[in-house]
């Protein structure tokens, strides 16, 4: 009896332990929405923007390459804050710790990361 109990807890650690996706450094992101969830907007050609994000330690930088025609804006946008994540959620954390954006994590592996941010908003984030 006194070797099960430390082979059981042994082999129940390893199989709670999973690998973690590592986040650290730069993954090309493809910001996607559908048109119809903007209806008829003058100007609007373009559902999609290319950008980054950087994850460096627990720092993360987001750049996003706005364009005329672009429905997420026109200009390229270059913000830094703090990050973790909680269970399927990636937060954006502010300097006091207030939790502030959150995307929604849809799947994530070694090279890919589907992220969601609101309904209709996605993330496709490639190493």
């Amino acid at each position: 009896m006194k070797k099960i109990i430390p082979l059981s807890f042994m082999l129940f650690s390893l199989f709670s332990c999973k690998d973690e996706v590592k986040l650290q450094g730069t993954w090309n992101a493809v910001w996607e929405t559908s048109p119809e969830s903007f209806g008829k907007i003058a100007d609007i050609e373009s559902f999609t923007m290319n950008g980054k994000f950087i994850f460096l330690g627990d720092s993360i930088t987001i750049i996003a390459h706005g364009y005329k025609g672009c429905v997420f804006g026109v200009d390229t946008i270059e913000h830094s804050q703090k990050w973790n994540i909680q269970n399927d959620t990636l937060y954006l954390v502010n300097e006091t710790n207030l939790k502030g954006i959150s995307y929604f994590i849809k799947s994530k592996n070694e090279n890919s990361i589907e992220l969601q941010l609101m309904e209709d908003i996605f993330i496709h984030l490639k190493k």
